[in-house]
């Protein structure tokens, strides 16, 4: 299904980074985001190293390890979800059917 992203911070939790005598120390949801923006940043460059790769082999070896970082990723994000650091909003019948109307003329 669809959806939306939409980040959520609860009031007064772990969103902010907090000073002490030894530097920032940053919250939980600070670091899950860096983790989850990182992924992503990955399966980029993966995507990338397979697509231009001429060694069959090493093509392959990237696709597993492409799949091992979106299974990572899906990891942190059900994480983030469980916490509340990251709502998603399903999207409805007629907004998906607009996205199907728009690119189904584009595709004949």
């Amino acid at each position: 299904m669809a959806q939306v992203n939409q980040q959520s911070q609860k009031p007064g939790q772990q969103g902010q980074r907090m000073q002490s005598g030894q530097g920032t120390q940053f919250a939980d949801k600070d670091i899950l985001q860096l983790a989850l923006n990182e992924s992503k940043h990955t399966a980029e460059a993966l995507n990338s190293f397979i697509l231009e790769s001429t060694n069959e082999q090493l093509r392959r070896d990237y696709m597993t390890v492409l799949g091992d970082v979106y299974n990572q990723q899906k990891q942190v994000f059900d994480l983030m979800q469980q916490k509340g650091f990251y709502s998603v909003e399903n999207a409805t019948a007629q907004q998906i059917s607009q996205v199907q109307s728009k690119f189904s003329g584009q595709l004949q």
